[in-house]
């Protein structure tokens, strides 16, 4: 199968999506991280109802399985998160691959080889 790349005006025409999927992405690692260290207090100090606990890992699960749905969403697009910053996506370009990043209202968007992001910025709106 062959890889699909994008010019820098086709990526920036993909933000209002990847806006969306990183603002999901974002709100539910929060909440998968706020449920996660909830679930951790209640089992030190062995308190609450089996029920709250059995409750809170089903919602955990609910996020972390939207989560990847997100991820495999990118994946459809041809992008991919960036292993070092877990929300910078990855749009694949033909010499490398910009990375999307920044304030959800502050896209950046950075040429990027081999060795990592360069550099070299342009900003978008």
């Amino acid at each position: 199968m062959e890889r699909r790349t994008y010019a820098l005006k086709e990526a920036e025409r993909m933000v209002p999506l990847l806006r969306s999927i990183g603002r999901e992405m974002k709100a539910r690692r929060s909440a998968a991280e706020e449920i996660h260290k909830h679930l951790e207090s209640l089992r030190i100090r062995s308190s609450g109802p089996m029920s709250d606990v059995s409750s809170l890992e089903g919602q955990l699960a609910t996020h972390l399985r939207e989560m990847r749905g997100a991820e495999k969403e990118l994946e459809h697009l041809g992008c991919r998160l960036d292993e070092q910053h877990p929300l910078r996506i990855l749009i694949p370009s033909p010499d490398g691959d910009w990375a999307f990043d920044g304030h959800l209202e502050d896209t950046r968007f950075y040429a990027t080889r081999s060795g990592g992001v360069s550099s070299s910025r342009r900003t978008s709106s």
